[in-house]
């Protein structure tokens, strides 16, 4: 690994992310086959739902003003946009609240599932922490500290995975599932939170209501457009597990969720890794010299040569792996991997470079892929249900969420050439 990458802070600020987050992975997947035999499918599938919920909010509650804090020249500056993301994050989830308490029978109904019920009313607690904690995490990825992203989400998935064990072990249920996430969250909150305050208060200092509309003002592009745009991204990543739930069932969505748990464990830990570290160096490189080429092909190449061959590999051995690992019950949900190696393959690639849309301020551009890509992920699982076939829904999502990375890939090198100026973006 250290031989693919140069001997730089950039390099550095890579193996940091890589070596917290790498623990951090390690642990959920680490515990995974106690997890399925404490678990059944049918459970993970209505946790998968309740994640997916609060993932689907939690876009909007801080109107996207953290993609914002990596802007201002001034930290003084940033740090405003910091307390704007958070102050919306805490107003919109207890607007959210009073709407699951008026609609909850609705929703549930609208959902097909009602078993999810009484846990639309902890969503808004998870959107609050989610939002949060995203606030934090871009004013460190801002200031270079990778250490406190490294150390919280360690924490965050030590404490989830803890209680999630205890909470099978004491045969809680999905009770078990849903609090030991939320446990996780909270104390990653609360951590960085503290590293945040004790290290970088002297910038909070001059944090004000009219200082915060100024900045909400200035970015209101953020939430016109990113709003819409991370709404069909985020909904287009958790609607598999939506509409396997209204359309198919339950344990079909526990199959779905643990190959999302398994395959989504290298790319957060790498891609993710490089994504952070991508995202300050192209914001940096765009703002001096009006292009971010040189290190977008740079970090391209490197995501490449990481994951060609052990996708490739995985692809053979998906469904004996998931067996022998998860239990002969969970075969299936190895089957799943194999249809889905390809779509990851190309997420892992392509999302970390798709910052480049919020570095060249391309907003508009950025919709206009994401209303495509959420209309192909409905329009495969649709085609799927109407053949009766859960198989098939899937196989068309694959190849949706394939042929969407590759275009998505073809834009943000544009973007990242300089190809597309900000007029041009913005307009698109």
């Amino acid at each position: 690994m250290r031989k693919l990458l140069p001997r730089s802070g950039y390099a550095r600020n890579i193996i940091t992310l890589m070596t917290g987050t790498s623990l951090a992975q390690a642990i959920p997947i680490a515990v995974s086959p106690v997890l399925t035999r404490l678990y059944s499918p049918e459970q993970f599938g209505l946790f998968a739902l309740f994640m997916a919920i609060a993932s689907i909010a939690a876009v909007v509650v801080t109107g996207r003003y953290e993609q914002a804090i990596l802007l201002p020249k001034e930290d003084s500056d940033a740090m405003q946009v910091v307390a704007l993301s958070t102050l919306l994050s805490v107003l919109l989830s207890a607007v959210l609240f009073v709407v699951v308490c008026l609609f909850n029978s609705s929703i549930t109904e609208l959902l097909g599932n009602p078993a999810i019920a009484p846990w639309l009313y902890w969503t808004p607690l998870s959107t609050l922490l989610m939002g949060a904690y995203q606030s934090l995490n871009y004013w460190c990825n801002r200031k270079g500290q990778y250490k406190r992203l490294a150390v919280s989400r360690t924490l965050q998935s030590g404490f989830s995975s803890g209680g999630q064990l205890a909470g099978g072990a004491l045969g809680a249920g999905v009770t078990g599932l849903v609090w030991g996430q939320l446990v996780g969250q909270a104390l990653a909150l609360l951590a960085l939170a503290r590293m945040v305050l004790r290290e970088d208060r002297s910038f909070s200092r001059d944090i004000s209501f009219s200082q915060m509309s100024m900045w909400a003002k200035k970015y209101i592009n953020f939430p016109k457009f990113l709003i819409a745009a991370h709404g069909f991204n985020t909904a287009s990543s958790q609607m598999p597990i939506m509409l396997l739930s209204a359309m198919f069932s339950a344990s079909n969505v526990g199959f779905y969720n643990l190959t999302q748990r398994v395959l989504g464990a290298p790319i957060t830990l790498v891609a993710g890794a490089l994504g952070d570290v991508f995202r300050q160096e192209a914001s940096r490189a765009y703002i001096d010299t009006g292009n971010c080429k040189t290190v977008y092909v740079k970090t391209f190449k490197r995501l490449l040569i990481l994951s060609a061959l052990p996708f490739l590999a995985f692809f053979f051995v998906a469904s004996d792996f998931f067996a022998l690992v998860f239990g002969e019950e969970w075969r299936v949900a190895g089957d799943y991997a194999r249809i889905l190696t390809p779509m990851f393959f190309l997420r892992f690639i392509a999302s970390p470079l798709s910052t480049v849309f919020i570095v060249a301020e391309a907003q508009k551009l950025d919709l206009a892929w994401q209303v495509m890509l959420f209309t192909l992920v409905v329009v495969a699982f649709l085609s799927g249900y109407w053949l009766g076939s859960v198989w098939l829904a899937l196989v068309f999502f694959s190849v949706a969420y394939s042929f969407s990375f590759l275009v998505n890939l073809l834009i943000s090198y544009r973007l990242a050439c300089g190809t597309f100026n900000s007029q041009a973006a913005r307009s698109a």
